[in-house]
């Protein structure tokens, strides 16, 4: 993603269709991510306790301070923050679940049910905050290609047996097409506002580390041990960003994507910074 978002600053993206392969880059790995989603994996009344609790952080907690942020931001950095808003929790939860050594089967679990609730969700609110400015059926349609379409291809990507190297190196590359494509389509206001890139990086820290590390502090003083609080955490803090710059790209101008564009740079740092942070806490 690093690299994608340095060469679409330097070479200015796709010079057509940037549109079309956005689209492309993100279905491809959204049905990647999504063969790791095995409902099959979760049994139990926990995990529905799980589920409804990330619901809370996700599309509760971090979707309301998402819309907080948007207030102090003007028509099309507005309607980006309300697109990011109402997006799903990003499907790279369970694996960063994993390596941080968290309950991988519920963080499955609840995202796979956090996709489902998005289904309703998403539109209801953009077409609630936004208004008139979306296109239902554009809406609906775009939600059926880059969700429900990812969902159903990665049942059948499953029965391939395609290795876990394969698989990563086809999702890194997919995403880096993405950030290319985005990043490059908004050079212009990277290099040319950097007032506004400075207020929406702020933003950005406070959405990603300031509402991370919150849940990881309440979550502490009230003793939730650590393999359980992770994914939490993760919720707290993660958006499905490609998605969200697609949709932003789809249906408006691509300058609707920057703070999505902006926010993956600091998703990054964020789980690095989490790889480093959890072994110092071994409780």
């Amino acid at each position: 993603m690093t690299t994608g978002l340095v060469l679409g600053l330097l070479l200015g993206g796709f010079p057509v269709l940037t549109k079309e392969i956005s689209m492309a880059s993100l279905a491809v790995a959204m049905t990647l991510s999504l063969t790791s989603v095995t409902l099959a994996q979760t049994r139990g009344r926990d995990h529905l306790g799980h589920a409804a609790w990330a619901l809370v952080i996700n599309y509760g907690a971090l979707t309301a301070l998402i819309l907080a942020i948007a207030v102090f931001f003007d028509a099309d950095i507005r309607n980006g923050w309300i697109l990011m808003a109402a997006a799903p929790s990003a499907v790279s939860v369970v694996p960063f679940t994993t390596i941080l050594g968290g309950q991988t089967s519920k963080a499955l679990f609840s995202t796979a049910v956090n996709y489902v609730v998005a289904l309703v969700l998403m539109p209801v609110l953009t077409l609630a905050l936004i208004g008139s400015a979306v296109s239902v059926t554009s809406l609906i349609i775009y939600i059926l290609l880059l969700i429900v379409l990812p969902m159903a291809l990665s049942r059948a990507v499953m029965r391939t047996n395609i290795s876990r190297a394969a698989n990563s190196s086809i999702l890194n590359v997919s995403m880096a097409v993405l950030v290319f494509a985005v990043a490059g389509a908004n050079r212009s206001a990277f290099q040319g506002e950097l007032l506004l890139i400075g207020a929406i990086s702020v933003a950005c820290i406070l959405r990603t580390f300031g509402s991370g590390l919150l849940t990881e502090v309440v979550l502490r003083r009230v003793r939730i041990p650590k393999p359980a609080r992770i994914s939490y955490v993760l919720f707290s803090s993660y958006k499905n960003l490609g998605l969200t710059a697609t949709l932003a790209i789809a249906l408006f101008e691509p300058i609707v994507a920057v703070p999505a564009t902006i926010c993956i740079v600091f998703e990054v740092v964020w789980v690095i910074f989490l790889i480093r942070f959890y072994p110092r806490f071994p409780d």
